[in-house]
């Protein structure tokens, strides 16, 4: 069985998620505007193209926000996009801000402690071991890139992993903080760029990057948000980028930090767990065993109950126990 995720009613989609952003605007949020970062990727361009077709570019504001270990492609592909969609844009270098955090020292502390030979020319990422074929639960390694291109992988105990990945979230809060500022001072409403495979296997951080008013894609799987963006007339040089989180010096991309595998995949059997659609049935069509989807399917039943906190409220005590005095 092949299954398909390209969407076929896509002129009706277009318009119905054009009316979701005009609704919620105008109606909900009752906002003069929107405000979106802008990061060079797929996802946050599909976004911002829509609250232009919904609102008008003289409505949308971009947010461009480098830090030291972006990427300098994405500042690039940024101004492009907004350039060809008439968005007005402010750059941010949230530099200055994440070290006031002591953020860089912070992880390059952890990771000389683990590669004593650190020094200035050195990178560093995390990766996710490939291992469809073993049993058990592996946490991501270190990979460092010294001055002279060796790459290094090195295992992190749990303390050192869990502080290296908390100081790396300070960076997508701060451009959340970033975000709700020229939200607030201009009356507009921040716009979320979290497609639905990201939202479901939690791969985002909480109150940093699903730190939104209005998630126009969260209901679109990666692979139908490159098929929006053709459609939108995004840039090729973003359609045709490799997804990555942008966060790391050493660069990474999404399949190497998160999924492990790439997102048509990844997507497929997200769509087959949710319709109940045995697996055996894709397995060929993904060239992976029984055996292989069996293991990726329980990988992502794992990140979807772990993150299952990030994707709901605060719970609120009941306080019907209460009673009143006389």
């Amino acid at each position: 069985m092949k299954l398909n995720l390209i969407i076929k009613n896509i002129d009706t989609v277009v318009e119905s998620l054009e009316d979701f952003i005009i609704d919620q605007i105008q109606n909900n949020f009752n906002r003069k505007g929107v405000v979106i970062g802008i990061s060079g990727g797929i996802d946050s361009a599909v976004a911002a193209a829509f609250c232009v077709k919904a609102l008008g570019s003289d409505k949308v504001l971009g947010l461009i926000m480098p830090e030291k270990d972006s990427n300098p492609q994405s500042r690039l592909l940024a101004e492009l996009f907004c350039n060809k969609f008439n968005i007005k844009t402010e750059t941010i270098d949230l530099t200055p801000i994440i070290e006031k955090y002591d953020i860089y020292n912070i992880r390059d502390n952890i990771v000389r402690k683990n590669f004593p030979n650190f020094n200035l020319f050195s990178k560093y990422r995390f990766v996710i071991p490939n291992n469809l074929e073993n049993e058990g639960i592996s946490l991501p390694f270190l990979q460092v890139l010294d001055k002279e291109n060796n790459i290094l992988d090195i295992k992190l105990g749990l303390n050192d992993y869990l502080n290296l990945t908390t100081a790396t979230s300070i960076k997508l809060r701060s451009r959340m903080i970033m975000s709700y500022y020229h939200a607030e001072k201009n009356h507009y409403a921040v716009i979320g760029a979290t497609n639905k495979t990201e939202l479901v296997q939690g791969y985002f951080v909480k109150y940093g990057d699903d730190g939104v008013d209005i998630e126009p894609i969260a209901n679109l799987y990666k692979t139908q948000v490159y098929q929006l963006g053709k459609y939108l007339g995004i840039p090729d040089e973003i359609i045709q980028r490799k997804a990555s989180p942008d966060t790391w010096s050493f660069e990474v991309s999404d399949q190497e930090f998160f999924f492990g595998l790439p997102y048509d995949a990844i997507d497929m059997i997200l769509h087959a767990q949710e319709n109940k659609i045995p697996l055996n049935t894709i397995s060929e069509s993904l060239n992976l065993s029984n055996r292989q989807l069996e293991k990726i399917s329980s990988i992502q039943k794992r990140k979807w109950s772990s993150s299952k906190h990030m994707r709901e409220s605060p719970p609120i005590w009941d306080a019907k126990i209460i009673s009143l005095a006389d």
